[in-house]
């Protein structure tokens, strides 16, 4: 392609890449028929907007930097023949913030001889800007996916014989092919190109609220005309092999969903509420693909950490924190790391969330008595290496894991407690002896998912006193950052999410003092500080420090009192400690 030889000559005479460096990439992206600069940014990673900025410069097009997909005017778009915008991949995206102009997106500099086309459609004066192709693939997905869910909308209206709800059950031949089948698809992909964890649909009196969570937090999507509702409800019923008749009570089922070529896992979980069945769907990707331990981990140190903990041939590592902060995203990149021919890996879990080639997984099945204790039983019968449960809710399933730890596997799970030290006294409150504990335990992970700040718009912060107290290594008048939202992160000031790690590795003072003081926890969390074991406000505070999170997100997962009595303890048990050894030495 001849702008791919042009974009080379620039590169090259801007000090982006070398001569060599050019006519090996020119070859590899003229043999994939790929621009240059798409395949530099989404290929070799380099940073798109520096690239972008590039390109701009080279055509004259401004590189269009603040973009997010939340941003796109809907109505603006639709105004504009769909098909134009698809094989031109030239996007009418919104109006400038004067009402003066629109903002139209390319990806490919030549489209600019294209661009004229569109007063065809409008009289408005237009600015033409410069995006990444993965930006343009999903601004097109966008426009052509809500003209779908339109068009099944308008499919329920002239369909007949739609007025009765019970006969809209018995119409199964509607949720085969017909527009409940197109408006449930429509749904799945939009929440899978926006990357949204879950989709909640919520019947009110006179609508349906569509909201997706993305980053953590829901934000609406779509609403659904009611008439329509029941049919909806109806087809994800059908696809997760649910009963389509029963609404009086919840129901939980999986429906396994192929897009782009990926197979998807979808968990659907339906509850009735007052005007019907809300259904909350859960995505999850079914291939091994998901994150790394390298994606997944900030901090080198926690790396480093965790890496050493499941190098271990044998023993115990335990994972807690509250739904939704991504123990089970960290267990299964875990268990990818340790995954090769050499090891026999057996997984039992409730449901299986991710198929990894290679290792067993047993779904639990407690209707034909399948629970966490008899599959753990099973499973060590079957020569495994590493075995990982689900979660560790009962006694029974306890003692079996800890066993099974001591006698030569590495074992993996999770348990509900508030931090890292808490679950030594868990596994004990379940009946496991102190001195089992203290052999077995390898480590114990605590984790949280916070917001990461805009880097685009975020802005200063001076710590004030009372700020200072509960922050650690950060003192008053220094400077951190907090959010202020700008439409590269659609206005809320965050875009995406960082794990924090408390990670407590036991070693022999530990494993005596648990064998022995089990009950005295402040004595053990004196001793893991004098061992290098950070408590997660500390770590949550580095990453206030280092300007990747604001303060409101470190309050969001540190009960500030808390941490102020916490600190207050251990230093007095510090200075009794201090006391009672000079005492002895004198």
């Amino acid at each position: 392609m001849k702008i791919n030889d042009y974009l080379k000559e620039e590169f090259v005479k801007s000090g982006l890449i070398s001569k060599e460096e050019g006519l090996d990439y020119l070859s590899k992206a003229n043999n994939e028929d790929r621009l240059l600069h798409d395949y530099l940014i989404n290929t070799l990673k380099f940073n798109k907007d520096t690239v972008l900025t590039l390109v701009g410069k080279i055509f004259n097009i401004p590189y269009y930097e603040g973009f997010n997909i939340y941003n796109l005017d809907n109505g603006l778009a639709s105004s504009f023949n769909k098909m134009f915008i698809i094989q031109k991949r030239i996007v009418p995206f919104k109006k400038d913030d004067n009402n003066e102009y629109i903002i139209v997106l390319i990806d490919n500099p030549f489209s600019l001889d294209e661009v004229s086309k569109i007063r065809y459609y409008t009289a408005l004066k237009y600015k033409v800007y410069l995006i990444d192709s993965k930006d343009m693939d999903s601004l097109i997905f966008t426009i052509d996916n809500k003209s779908k869910r339109e068009e099944a909308a308008d499919k329920f209206k002239k369909e007949e014989g739609y007025t009765d709800e019970d006969e809209k059950v018995e119409r199964l031949e509607d949720f085969v092919d017909g527009p409940s089948v197109q408006l449930a698809d429509t749904l799945l992909k939009e929440a899978l190109n926006e990357k949204a964890s879950d989709i909640h649909i919520e019947p009110m009196e006179d609508k349906v609220r569509v909201r997706f969570r993305v980053d953590g937090v829901l934000k609406e999507h779509a609403t659904i005309d009611a008439k329509n509702y029941q049919s909806l409800i109806s087809r994800y019923k059908i696809m997760s092999r649910l009963d389509i008749a029963e609404r009086r009570v919840p129901q939980d089922g999986k429906i396994n969903f192929n897009y782009n070529g990926i197979e998807y896992d979808f968990r659907v979980s339906t509850l009735p509420i007052q005007y019907g069945e809300k259904i909350v769907i859960r995505l999850y990707n079914s291939l091994d693909s998901g994150e790394s331990l390298e994606d997944i981990i900030h901090d080198k140190e926690d790396y480093n950490d965790i890496n050493e903990l499941i190098s271990s041939p044998h023993g115990i590592i335990l994972l807690t924190g509250p739904t939704g902060s991504g123990k089970t995203t960290t267990l299964y990149s875990v268990l990818k790391r340790l995954n090769n021919v050499g090891v026999n890996i057996i997984t039992v879990e409730d449901p299986v969330e991710n198929d990894i080639s290679g290792i067993n997984q047993l779904q639990v099945n407690n209707k034909v008595d399948l629970t966490f204790a008899r599959s753990l039983r099973s499973i060590l019968r079957q020569d495994p290496n590493i075995i990982m449960v689900g979660e560790i809710r009962d006694s029974e399933t306890a003692h079996i894991a800890v066993q099974a730890a001591i006698t030569g596997h590495l074992v993996l799970s999770s348990v509900h407690t508030n931090d890292a030290l808490t679950t030594i006294t868990r596994l004990i409150d379940m009946g496991v002896e102190p001195y089992l504990v203290s052999d077995a335990l390898l480590g114990a992970i605590s984790q949280r998912l916070v917001r990461r700040l805009c880097p685009k718009c975020k802005k200063e912060h001076i710590v004030t006193h009372e700020e200072s107290m509960f922050l650690d290594d950060v003192k008053e008048g220094d400077i951190i950052y907090e959010a202020r939202g700008c439409e590269s992160c659609n206005y809320s000031g965050y875009n995406g999410r960082i794990a924090v790690f408390e990670i407590l590795k036991m070693n022999d003072v530990l494993r005596r003092a648990v064998a022995n003081s089990y009950e005295d926890i402040e004595k053990i969390r004196s001793l893991a500080h004098e061992n290098n074991f950070k408590e997660i406000n500390v770590k949550a505070s580095k990453l206030v420090k280092e300007g990747l999170i604001s303060l409101d997100e470190y309050k969001s997962i540190i009960n500030v009192v808390e941490v102020m009595e916490n600190k207050k303890r251990h230093h007095e048990h510090a200075k009794t400690t201090t006391s009672s050894n000079e005492n002895y030495i004198n």
